[in-house]
């Protein structure tokens, strides 16, 4: 199979999903009642929320490379959002938002960092970390998560920021931390 060939059109494929996923977003941005900023939060039992929200909102990404054969590589890239402790917080949730809207399901946890996997790939050694920045980018136009804080007597913060998947806001000395595992 000609691996030249296969690239160039896994590259327009995934050129023409970004695209669209473009003209996507922008239908729904003149639509206010589909606008993530237009959407609200419907509850039977909805805590009572307090100021300030969660700050301090740090997001990195990191490579993991291994080595399969003298010619092949699978590698991935993490992104992870951290935040400062909230005063009092007995857990954390983090809610998706997406293009369309916000998800009612909430991740609950206790740590104040979130990991996900955020593109991978299996190619040639020689092309590196194929398409990686596309897929990243795919991901900050789609896909951010928000976080905010679980106190008692059934109260919780306001929501942080949205942070996008594949974005960082903290420079670093080349980008990303890249770890080769053998």
């Amino acid at each position: 199979m000609n691996w030249k060939i296969l690239s160039v059109v896994q590259l327009k494929c995934l050129r023409l999903i970004l695209l669209l996923t473009l003209i996507w977003g922008l239908v729904l941005s003149f639509d206010d009642s589909s606008s993530i900023a237009a959407q609200t939060e419907i509850s039977s039992n909805q805590p009572q929320v307090v100021q300030p929200p969660v700050t301090g909102l740090v997001s990195t990404l990191s490579d993991e490379v291994k080595e399969l054969s003298a010619d092949l590589i699978r590698w991935s890239t993490y992104w992870q959002m951290c935040w400062e402790a909230y005063p009092d917080a007995k857990e954390y949730e983090l809610q998706t938002v997406l293009v369309e809207g916000k998800s009612p399901k909430l991740k609950r946890q206790s740590d104040r960092c979130f990991r996900l996997q955020a593109a991978s790939n299996e190619n040639q050694k020689s092309q590196g970390l194929l398409n990686r920045d596309l897929i990243l980018l795919m991901h900050k136009i789609q896909l951010g998560y928000r976080v905010r804080a679980v106190l008692d007597d059934n109260r919780v913060s306001e929501w942080s920021q949205v942070m996008a998947v594949g974005a960082t806001n903290v420079p670093e000395a080349n980008g990303t931390n890249i770890s080769l595992n053998s």
